[in-house]
């Protein structure tokens, strides 16, 4: 994970305004599954086994907003490599997005078509709303559907972070120049 010089300190409005339980609660740190995949022996049937295996990380979304004025320089140094670790988080968030979607889509045909079936079979004619009931309490699809929301909550906290590193760029380039200046007046 990208690491900005003093890492424990929080940005001071955070500091200030949020609680410790939830600074310190998955509200801002959570685990996120990437794409990317890590190659990993595993013993099956006895046999050693090569498998591709999804890589889980942990994101801290605190540790790279700070913006601490006494090493603004370095910390503008920084950003573009803040912005292009978080901005390929996002895109493998997208990506889970996507993917849950797709899941979702895919069991509520497939319950769907199950019911059809069964009616098919049974010579029974049921109500399209009765069907929909039916489908929306398929105990897969509710677990789907709630998987879906939680990779579109963390992909919009993705989205926030990077809104957030953009301001955090603009706020260290006007304060970059305020020090510049400052050096040339002292003549430092």
């Amino acid at each position: 994970m990208t690491k900005i010089p003093n890492d424990k300190r929080l940005p001071r409005w955070i500091s200030e305004n949020v609680p410790t339980e939830i600074v310190t609660s998955t509200l801002f740190r959570f685990k996120i599954t990437l794409a990317t995949t890590i190659v990993t022996t595993v013993e099956e049937d006895g046999e050693r086994v090569e498998k591709r295996v999804p890589r889980t990380i942990v994101v801290d979304l605190l540790q790279d907003l700070d913006l601490d004025q006494d090493i603004v320089e370095q910390q503008m140094e920084d950003l573009p490599a803040q912005y292009a670790f978080w901005s390929s988080v996002y895109s493998e968030a997208r990506l889970v997005v996507a993917q849950a979607e797709r899941i979702l889509k895919a069991r509520r045909g497939a319950v769907t078509d199950l019911i059809y079936n069964k009616c098919v079979e049974s010579k029974v004619k049921i109500p399209s709303e009765q069907v929909t009931r039916i489908v929306e309490n398929d105990p897969e699809l509710i677990k789907a559907d709630e998987n879906l929301s939680r990779a579109q909550m963390r992909c919009g906290k993705m989205f926030g972070m990077m809104e957030a590193l953009k301001m955090k760029a603009e706020l260290a380039k006007s304060l970059g120049g305020f020090k510049r200046a400052e050096k040339q007046l002292h003549g430092s």
